[in-house]
């Protein structure tokens, strides 16, 4: 296992097939007729704005800033022509542990907001996609921003 974080064709492979999974879901929701988000009739303002920014389309932004961002990556990864230590090893350990810390916390987050307010869950749990999506994405682009020039 340790060989492969060593390597950047690896860590290219993974975070581009991660973030190519997820574009293709947000894109196979453009332009579905979202008939149930536009009945939401909830009490909260943050979850009638997060209604309205998936009615417009906002999704898809995101997903092309975040696929922006994985070329970016890949691009960085590239350029790379050697593999990387036990010490980038190490650090990219740190990183992939902070995504899963904050996956982890933002699931306790979204059960205890399904369980306060359980309509609308598709919503809710879109945004957890975004947000686990954004985690994983800018983690990795921490790691190969602060292994570049080491």
């Amino acid at each position: 296992m340790k060989q492969l974080l060593k390597s950047p064709a690896f860590n290219a492979v993974c975070i581009s097939l991660f973030s190519v999974f997820y574009w293709i879901l947000f894109k196979l929701q453009t332009g579905a007729d979202y008939e149930w988000l536009k009945n939401y009739d909830g009490n909260s303002s943050f979850w009638s704005l997060w209604n309205n920014l998936i009615l417009d389309g906002f999704l898809m932004i995101i997903a092309n800033v975040l696929i922006g961002v994985t070329v970016l990556i890949v691009i960085l990864l590239i350029l790379r022509r050697r593999s990387y230590d036990e010490y980038h090893a190490q650090i990219l350990t740190h990183c992939l542990i902070v995504a899963i810390v904050l996956t982890l916390i933002a699931i306790a987050i979204f059960y205890w907001i399904v369980l306060s307010e359980p309509v609308w869950i598709v919503g809710k749990f879109t945004l957890f996609i975004v947000i686990h999506w954004i985690t994983v994405v800018f983690a990795n682009l921490t790691y190969v921003l602060l292994c570049r020039w080491r």
